[in-house]
């Protein structure tokens, strides 16, 4: 059964033969990557882990890879996409305990960072912009029923069809328990995985919103009167409470306010606001962070106190393998556990651990990178459609950041994080590339004609 996980692959060959990758992008990866879990994978001899995303993700970015859709044009984000794709392979091929696990962990994160980084590069804009959000934020909401099933019985239905249905082995995920009520992960595998990606999908959804206010009829039947009645508005942020992680529900707060900015008459005003109240706020969560871990082991209280010493502890008990690892690190299989804190919930922590310094700030490289584009963007670009979009990105790219020193780098987030960084470096006015425009300027108070007597 587990053979059909490679279906999405063979479709996408045959679409990437006729040349019909935006096809291929919409109608096949798009619902692999945010319906289908990555634990439906099979491995195939030599190779990784292959799930029904990255199988269709990979013939469209060899296809884009090989034959660009759009000519080529070099960005500082293209140098540290191979810097970081070059930290993982001296890492693993080097420092990993057995270099060929190592050679396939490099084979995986080839497949699912620059090969997403390739199809966000090349394969949205402009074309497919409005109808790549439009079927995100579609197959967000359709997880809806599913959801509710399993904050309702603590049962997640992925895992229950994997096991039930694909015979699959020990799939490694369960659902958590906070509260007295289940957190919930969908496809998505963990609850602050599944937290990020609603973040997301909330900042896309804010480029939908703004989009109706404009044109109605541009959406479509079926997302206009999603629009009209609000659903994914009133929906999203419900699925990421019941997620019942904190950390992504912080940076919801914080997307929001960056999705505040184009509202300000001087976006530097709404700039300079955002980044004051970031600031004041971020001190006092750090402040209450400190007051709140500051206990013993025994003394915690419940499982979300005890959840954040663990995640205190983890920097203060890794800190002398972080030094011994240098610049390359030690691999990801073979950088040392500490004893009782063999899960490391912090994703700087451990790049460091595993790729070393060259890893971590390379990392941090695409981070700052990609916010600085959209931000050069949203000086530059004139047409509130585009503008819109821009801090949307933004607000889910900031949330992804932020939220990964609370969670390791895993599952479908990966390619939402590449493919967000790769597009983010193809963005286009929409009046430069003929698309209507939605200028930002004010109209003129008086329009005046040549008339020829």
């Amino acid at each position: 059964m587990q053979f059909l996980f490679l279906l999405p692959f063979l479709i996408n060959v045959y679409y990437a033969s006729r040349n019909r990758l935006d096809k291929a992008f919409l109608n096949v990866y798009l619902p692999c990557l945010l319906f289908v879990p990555t634990f439906y994978n099979i491995r195939l001899p030599h190779m990784p882990p292959i799930s029904p995303a990255s199988g269709a993700l990979i013939p469209i970015g060899l296809a884009l890879l090989l034959r660009p859709k759009i000519r080529w044009q070099f960005r500082r984000m293209d140098l540290w996409v191979v810097l970081f794709m070059v930290s993982i392979g001296l890492s693993e091929t080097l420092r990993e305990g057995n270099p060929k696990d190592g050679m396939i962990i490099w084979i995986q994160n080839f497949f699912e960072m620059f090969l997403a980084y390739i199809v966000g590069r090349q394969i949205i804009e402009p074309e497919l912009r409005l109808e790549t959000i439009k079927r995100m934020i579609f197959l967000f909401v359709c997880q809806t029923p599913l959801a509710l099933y399993e904050y309702r019985f603590g049962v997640n239905p992925w895992v229950m069809f994997g096991y039930s249905f694909f015979r699959l082995g020990n799939i490694g995920w369960i659902v958590q328990i906070r509260g007295g009520h289940a957190r919930i992960s969908t496809c998505f595998a963990h609850a602050i995985l599944a937290g990020m990606l609603f973040v997301v999908a909330i900042a896309l959804n804010y480029y939908l919103v703004q989009i109706y206010k404009l044109d109605k009829n541009k959406l479509g039947k079926w997302m206009s009167l999603l629009q009209k009645y609000r659903v994914p508005f009133f929906i999203l942020p419900v699925l990421l409470f019941l997620t019942g992680s904190r950390m992504p529900m912080a940076c919801a707060v914080l997307c929001f306010m960056v999705l505040q900015i184009p509202r300000f008459k001087k976006m530097q005003t709404g700039v300079i606001v955002v980044a004051l109240v970031t600031v004041i706020g971020g001190s006092i969560i750090y402040a209450a962070f400190v007051q709140y871990t500051s206990i013993k082991e025994g003394q915690t209280t419940d499982e979300a106190q005890t959840s954040a010493l663990y995640r205190r502890q983890l920097l203060e008990n890794y800190a002398p393998t972080l030094e011994q690892g240098g610049w390359l690190g030690w691999g990801v299989e073979s950088f040392p556990r500490f004893p009782g804190q063999e899960s490391v919930d912090n994703n700087y922590l451990i790049l460091q651990l595993a790729q070393g310094k060259l890893g971590k700030y390379s990392f941090i490289l695409l981070g700052i990178e990609g916010v600085w584009t959209l931000a050069l963007a949203a000086s530059r670009f004139k047409s509130k459609e585009s503008l819109y979009l821009i801090f949307s990105l933004l607000g889910g790219l900031i949330g992804i950041f932020v939220a990964l020193s609370t969670v390791a780098l895993f599952e479908q987030v990966i390619q939402m994080l590449f493919l967000i960084l790769g597009w983010s470096q193809s963005l286009q006015d929409t009046r430069v590339v003929g698309a209507q425009a939605l200028s930002t300027m004010p109209e003129p108070k008086f329009r005046f004609k040549r008339v020829i007597a």
